[in-house]
Order: C-alpha cells, then sequence, then structure tokens
C-alpha cells in the first residue's frame, strides 16, 4: 500500500495513481454491511446527542491546527483508532461501538465536529489501504455551502448516508452554515491489503504521532535524518498497541497531549 508521509508526502494524484484502482469516491452500495449501519444512524445520533449534553454540546479539539481555517474548528472524539480502543469514551457509546463492530476490518471509529462558518484544509492522508468512510449525523446544509472534496469532485454529506473515500487523494471539508456539522468518521480495510492490517495501522499511527514529535521537539521537524529516525522506530513500536492493544491508555494521552 501507499503511506503518505515523509517523502511521499502529496504524490498521490490522478497524473500518478490509477484512479480505477484508487478513485477519488468508492460506491456504498458495493458493500453490504452500508445499509445496515445506515438503517441504524439514529441510534448513534441519540448516543452522540447524550455525550454533546454533557459536554457543553462540543468535542474535543482536533491537534492539527494547521490544517484548520480558525483555530480548533476541527472537532473530534475517537473510539477505536487505527485499531487502538480508547479505554474510555468507548464505554460512553456501547451501541455505537456494536453496530460498527460488525463491519470487516474496521480499524478506526470516531466523530467529527466543524463549527459553522469553517473548514478544513486540502490535505493528503496517511494511506490508501483503507476505504475512508463518513457517515453523516447532522448535517446542516448540501452543496454549495456545506460538503467535502476529494481531488476534484465534491459531495454533500447526507444524515444516515455513508460517503466513502480514498483518503490518500488531497480533500478538503467546509461548512459554511451557522450550525456545525457532525459524522462518524471511520476506516474498513481495503480487501487487498487486509493481510497487512497490523502493519498498516502501525505505519499509519507512527506518521501521527511523528507529527507530535514536531510540535513538541521543532529541531527534528528541521532535520529529515531525525524525522526518519524517530517515524521508523514509532512504527516498530506501534505495532504493539495496534495489534494487541497494549498501551492504549498511554497512545491516547500522547495524542491528546498538547
Amino acid at each position: 500500500p501507499y503511506f503518505g508521509f515523509g517523502r511521499y508526502q502529496g504524490h498521490f494524484t490522478a497524473e500518478t495513481v490509477d484512479l480505477n484502482e484508487d478513485p477519488y469516491f468508492f460506491e456504498p452500495s458495493d458493500f453490504e454491511w452500508v445499509e445496515e449501519v445506515e438503517s441504524q444512524w439514529e441510534v448513534i445520533r441519540d448516543e452522540l446527542q447524550e455525550y454533546l449534553d454533557k459536554h457543553d454540546g462540543s468535542l474535543i479539539p482536533y491537534f492539527g491546527e494547521h490544517l484548520m481555517s480558525s483555530k480548533k474548528c476541527w472537532r473530534a472524539l475517537g473510539l477505536k483508532f487505527w485499531n487502538i480502543y480508547h479505554p474510555f469514551t468507548t464505554l460512553e457509546f456501547p451501541k455505537t461501538m456494536a453496530i460498527f463492530e460488525k463491519i470487516p476490518g474496521m480499524v478506526s471509529v470516531s466523530f467529527s465536529q466543524i463549527l459553522p462558518q469553517s473548514s478544513i484544509k486540502p490535505h493528503y492522508g496517511d494511506t490508501n489501504a483503507n476505504f475512508r468512510c463518513h457517515l453523516g449525523i447532522d448535517i446542516p446544509e448540501s452543496l454549495p455551502n456545506c460538503g467535502f472534496t476529494v481531488g476534484t469532485e465534491s459531495k454533500s454529506w447526507e444524515n444516515g448516508k455513508i460517503l466513502m473515500f480514498c483518503d490518500a487523494h488531497l480533500h478538503t471539508a467546509f461548512n459554511n452554515t451557522d450550525k456545525p456539522r457532525f459524522i462518524v468518521n471511520f476506516d474498513v480495510m481495503r480487501p487487498e491489503f487486509a493481510n497487512r492490517e497490523g502493519s498498516v495501522c502501525g505505519t499509519a499511527l507512527a506518521a501521527i504521532i511523528t507529527q507530535k514529535v514536531w510540535l513538541w521537539f521543532p529541531f527534528v521537524k528541521k532535520s529529515k535524518l531525525l524525522t526518519r529516525i524517530v517515524y521508523n522506530l514509532l512504527i516498530f513500536i506501534m505495532a504493539i498497541p495496534s495489534r494487541f492493544n497494549i498501551g492504549a491508555t498511554t497512545v491516547y494521552k500522547v495524542l491528546a497531549a498538547d
């Protein structure tokens, strides 16, 4: 599979890949589990609302502020992240987790919020080894005011409907309305890469935590050699929690740390 971190960042384009193999969007109706998940979207919505009622109506600011049009406009709440279960948030969403655990090859589940009049800047994802999926939960409007663009194609989210796309392509999300947008963001392994699930999850985690290291130690970011050493070391380390869920609490503390 392709991994977007490091020297390959930004090279996954329509000119360098086969769009028949790695299209911008996949067709949800090709997958049997989609209908079952969509039929239970209100159960997920209601559990999210219970959480929001207890937490001032908002999720947790995402750490990648360089990707946001305004400070803390992109917020998230992770339940499972590249095969690592959150030790606490999963307990608040038992019905949601039960629904998503039925999907073969599901490796990540989180809620995502974009505040009103804001956007997530164009960026490349971690890998093409997964189907990145969005389930609409509370969508204020459709295009052109609120939507999602992958490559050169734009689509609207819809409540209770799933969008599936290739995360490795350049993509952006925007909410130019006066209400927040909520979706479930989840990852499913593509069948052709299913036998490499452990290494894919560990490598994706290593890329994300390397970017955290950059925030804490800017000198690492300035050195390609140090970055490569940190990244490769983390690939080895992250294989343990992503395969066995050992050290999950520590991983989430690292991801949440400023």
